[in-house]
């Protein structure tokens, strides 16, 4: 892809995300987006062929301009799998204020807008995807707890820190970003950790 091309690329899903984050709407054309972005539909269609695949492609560019990878990233340097998770829930924390607004749309828009449904959809299985990484590790170190398979644990864990979650609790119940972040690190300790053994020393003989 020329620069030129990613220009437009980007151009497109900008106006894409500005238009499925505006307060009442429900749904967008790829004419309305062609139009705020400044282009013609043909353009658009070089670019995405289907709606389906423009919805897809605005949820994953959300996640590359706020760095969603490079946050994974970051997390998975730290030395043991229980240090990774906690991080990550952190930074998750954080996060998910920047990706709220199209999160919302797509969510508002998926009971009656099938392309919005199909695109929340893949984003969804991303997220169980790294999820799922998580839990490989922590298996791998030992630290997960014996009654949970491995595919299990990455759906729960995929589910209590999903988008819903976090909307439902820091938006609607107004719970702080800290009293947050414990609650969710206390539940993924409690559910889905083997208990650390502590290591008592040796008693000296009298």
């Amino acid at each position: 892809m020329s620069s030129k091309d990613g220009e437009t690329r980007a151009m497109i899903l900008e106006a894409a995300r500005r238009l499925v984050t505006e307060p009442g709407r429900r749904g967008v054309s790829m004419a309305e987006i062609a139009s705020a972005a400044g282009v013609s539909r043909q353009a658009v269609y070089l670019h995405f062929e289907t709606r389906t695949q423009l919805l897809v492609a605005l949820v994953r560019h959300v996640d590359e301009v706020h760095g969603f990878a490079d946050l994974v990233r970051k997390c998975e340097r730290l030395p043991d799998a229980r240090a990774i998770l906690s991080e990550f829930i952190g930074a998750w924390a954080d996060y998910v204020a920047h990706i709220t607004d199209v999160a919302r749309a797509m969510q508002a828009a998926r009971a009656t807008d099938e392309d919005a449904e199909l695109a929340w959809r893949d984003r969804m299985r991303g997220f169980t995807g790294v999820c799922a990484g998580f839990v490989a590790r922590l298996q791998a170190e030992g630290a997960l707890a014996d009654e949970w398979a491995a595919s299990d644990a990455a759906d729960f864990l995929a589910t209590l820190l999903s988008i819903g979650s976090w909307q439902e609790l820091i938006e609607e119940r107004r719970w702080s970003r800290p009293r947050y972040v414990r609650a969710m690190r206390r539940s993924v300790e409690q559910s889905l950790l083997r208990p650390m053994e502590i290591k008592t020393a040796p008693r000296r003989r009298s």
